[in-house]
C-alpha cells in the first residue's frame, strides 16, 4: 500500500514548521512525529542508508533505526520523544549546552560509516513539542561540536520559536536567531554585532547585558520572567542564560534562550480570575439556596406535626424532597473544601453518627440496631452516612426498606447500608462512585456527586467503598454499599 507522505506531513505544516529546511539540508536529516513515525529523510539519509523517502515515511515501530543500524530499536530522537536516555551500549553523551542531545554512536551503521548524532525536539508556535529532528555526520578525528555548533544551531533555531542568543562578556550580540522576529519587525542578521539596546527596551538591554558579565565572569545560571511594553504591547519573556565554554573549559560567553510567555500568562490568569468568580457565585448562590430550603424544610415540618395519615405522609415526602436539595448543596461546598484541604483522622463513634443521621430522615424505614464503634474518621463522616441514605431514598423511594449493620474485626469496621431499591446491575458496580471520565462527561452507571463524595472522603480515611447485592447474586433486589474504615 502506497502511503501518502503529504497527508503524514499534514499535521507538521498545520503547526507551521518549514519542514522543507530539513528535506534539503546537505547534512543527513531525518523528523519523527509524536508517535515516532518517520515524516522528513532526506537525501542525505538515502546515501547513509540507501533506503528511499517513499520505503520509510510514515512507517513507525524504529523502522528508521533499522534501516540506520540493521535492527528495529530507538535511535536519539526517540529517546526526545520519550524523555529518555540512550542506552550506553549505544551511544556515548557528548558535552553540549542547549535542550537536545549530542552523541557520537558506539556501534556502526549498516553503511559501514560512524557517525555523531544530534537530536533536538520540535515545537510549534505556541511552543507545543510536535515531534524531534535528529543530523547525523561522520565521526571526525577532531571533537565535532565546535565545527558544526553555528550549523546545527541555526537549524534548531529555525524550527524553534524561541529567541536563541550567545553575548559576549562585553553585551554585545555574537549569534541571534528567532524565527518569529520578522512578525515583530525584527531582522535578527542586523542584531549579530550589537547590544540589546537595537532589539529591546533600555532597562531590558541593561537587564541582558549585566545578566551576560554575570554569567561570564561568576559561571551562574540566570533565569528570570521579565514582563515590559514593547512594540506597543504588554509582553513576557522568560529568559534563561547559560554559561558557554571553549574547549579547554574557559567560559568565552553567555548563551540563552528566551521564550514569549505572554499567552501564557495571560491564560493562566484569566482561569484564576474565572476560578475565583466562580467560587463566588457558588458560595452566594449555595448560601442563598441553602438559607431558603433550611427555612422551607422547618415549615413543612411544623406544618406536619399539625397533620395525621396521608396528608402527614406527604408534607414528610416533600421534606426529604427539599432535604435532598441541601443536601446536594453540602456536597458541593464539601467537595471543594476536600479539593484545597487536607483531611486530619480522629477517632470518631460511628454509632453516634448513624444515630444522627436515622433521625433526620423520619418517616424512612431505617433499621439498624446499635452499637460501640470507634473508627479514625473525622466529623465529615457524617456526609458518608447521609449520602448513602440519600442515594437509596433517590433510587427505592420513599417506601424503601434500609438496613445498615456494622461488624467489627480486630483492625477494621466494615459498614453496610443496604436497600429494598431497584438494585445495581453487575456491569455498572465498578464505575458508580466516579464522576467524571476523561472527558468530563458523567461516567455510566454514576448516581452522582453523593457516591463520589463517599469514596473520596473514605479513601482519605484509608478505607475502601465498593458496590454489591442486598441478596447476594440477585441485583434486582436491592443494592447494599459496603464500607471498610480503621478500627481505632
Amino acid at each position: 500500500m502506497k502511503i501518502d507522505q503529504e497527508k503524514i506531513r499534514e499535521p507538521m505544516s498545520h503547526s507551521q514548521i518549514p519542514l522543507s529546511i530539513f528535506t534539503h539540508l546537505q547534512q543527513p536529516a531525518l523528523v519523527l512525529d509524536c508517535e515516532g513515525r518517520v515524516v522528513v529523510w532526506n537525501d542525505g539519509m538515502v546515501q547513509y542508508t540507501g533506503v528511499s523517502p517513499e520505503d520509510i515515511i510514515g512507517k513507525g515501530n524504529y523502522a528508521h533505526g533499522e534501516a540506520l543500524f540493521g535492527e528495529s530499536r530507538p535511535t536519539l530522537a526517540d529517546c526526545i520523544l520519550t524523555e529518555s536516555e540512550p542506552g550506553s551500549d549505544h551511544y556515548r553523551l557528548l558535552p553540549h549546552d542547549g535542550e537536545g542531545r549530542l552523541a557520537e554512536s558506539r556501534i556502526t551503521l549498516v553503511s559501514g560509516r560512524e557517525v555523531v548524532c544530534m537530536a533536538a525536539p520540535l515545537r510549534d508556535a505556541a511552543g507545543r513539542q510536535i515531534g524531534a529532528v535528529e543530523t547525523l555526520r561522520d565521526t571526525p578525528r577532531e571533537p565535532p561540536v565546535e565545527e558544526s555548533s553555528r550549523e546545527q544551531v541555526q537549524i534548531l533555531a529555525n524550527a524553534l520559536p524561541d529567541m536563541i542568543f550567545t553575548l559576549s562578556q562585553d553585551g554585545i550580540f555574537t549569534q541571534f536567531f528567532w524565527t518569529g522576529g520578522r512578525n515583530v519587525g525584527v531582522n535578527p542578521d542586523e542584531i549579530v554585532g550589537k547590544t540589546p539596546h537595537a532589539l529591546l527596551p533600555a532597562e531590558e538591554a541593561d537587564f541582558l547585558v549585566r545578566a551576560a558579565r554575570r554569567v561570564v565572569e561568576a559561571g551562574e545560571v540566570v533565569s528570570e520572567t521579565r514582563t515590559f511594553l514593547w512594540h506597543g504591547d504588554q509582553r513576557s519573556f522568560h529568559v534563561t542564560i547559560h554559561p558557554l565554554h571553549d574547549p579547554a573549559g574557559r567560559i568565552m560567553a553567555a548563551t540563552g534562550v528566551s521564550r514569549d510567555i505572554t499567552r501564557d500568562l495571560l491564560c493562566e490568569r484569566t482561569l484564576q480570575e474565572t476560578s475565583q468568580f466562580s467560587n463566588l457565585y457558588l458560595d452566594l448562590l449555595g448560601t442563598d439556596i441553602y438559607n431558603t430550603s433550611m427555612v422551607a424544610a422547618t415549615i413543612i415540618e411544623m406544618l406536619r406535626e399539625r397533620l395525621s395519615g396521608e396528608e402527614a405522609e406527604l408534607a414528610q415526602r416533600v421534606k426529604n424532597t427539599v432535604e435532598q436539595g441541601i443536601n446536594v448543596i453540602k456536597n458541593v461546598e464539601l467537595l471543594n473544601t476536600l479539593n484545597k484541604h487536607q483531611v486530619r483522622l480522629e477517632p470518631v463513634d460511628l454509632d453516634c453518627v448513624i444515630h444522627d443521621q436515622v433521625r433526620r430522615y423520619a418517616g424512612i424505614d431505617i433499621r439498624y440496631e446499635p452499637g460501640s464503634h470507634m473508627v479514625w474518621a473525622n466529623p465529615l463522616l457524617e456526609h458518608v452516612i447521609s449520602n448513602l441514605i440519600s442515594n437509596s431514598i433517590k433510587f427505592g423511594g420513599m417506601k424503601v426498606r434500609i438496613d445498615i449493620s456494622v461488624m467489627e474485626t480486630a483492625e477494621i469496621v466494615t459498614l453496610t447500608i443496604a436497600d429494598t431499591g431497584i438494585g445495581i446491575p453487575d456491569h455498572l458496580k465498578p464505575n458508580i462512585f466516579d464522576r467524571f471520565n476523561r472527558e468530563g462527561k458523567t461516567t455510566p452507571g454514576s448516581r452522582g456527586l453523593g457516591l463520589h463524595i463517599v469514596k473520596t472522603l473514605v479513601t482519605r480515611y484509608g478505607g475502601r467503598v465498593w458496590a454489591a447485592d442486598r441478596v447476594p447474586g440477585k441485583p434486582e433486589e436491592g443494592a447494599a454499599i459496603k464500607v471498610i474504615l480503621q478500627k481505632c
